[in-house]
């Protein structure tokens, strides 16, 4: 018995020799996550489109008859934000109509809004990759919708990720 309680003893005062055991810790700044990059857009312009007339990086602007084309790559993230720039609308106050294409969030919608020489007609399509939103939107007078409508089809219906 007395050789038991020796053994527990040195036992205890022994697991306290162990070696120092060193901690690392990870540095608080955090290194900010990489984008991927944006990915190229297709689309079939119609045929009295103008090459672009205003170009960068993100954006190209393009003049048809009487109503410009623009394109946009614009960081995902916040769709509201996106709407409400292409649009000057907030989400809520118009319909937005969401579908998957090609394996991406396809957000299309129209607008009416007045202008300078009269009420305008607007429609966007959003493309989202989870990274970026690839916009296209298009703005013209309101009095021609008919015709509008079938260019507008085919111009909105190109619009795709390559």
């Amino acid at each position: 018995m007395k050789k038991m309680m020796f053994l527990a003893a040195l036992c205890l005062v022994l697991t306290g020799c162990g070696g120092e055991q060193t901690m690392e810790t990870l540095a608080d700044e955090l290194a900010e996550p990489v984008m991927a990059q944006p990915r190229e857009v297709g689309v079939r312009l119609p045929d009295n489109a103008v090459a672009p007339v205003l170009e960068s990086d993100t954006e190209q602007v393009y003049f048809c008859e009487d109503y410009e084309i623009i394109i946009q790559t614009l960081s995902s993230g916040d769709l509201e934000e996106t709407v409400q720039t292409l649009s000057g609308y907030e989400k809520e106050e118009l319909t937005v109509l969401e579908t998957l294409q090609d394996g991406v969030k396809r957000y299309d919608f129209v607008w009416a809004c007045a202008g300078e020489e009269g009420d305008l007609l607007g429609r966007a399509v959003i493309l989202d990759d989870g990274s970026y939103h690839y916009c296209m939107s298009a703005l013209r007078p309101a009095e021609d919708t008919e015709n509008t409508q079938i260019v507008w089809k085919d111009v909105f219906s190109s619009f795709t990720l390559v």
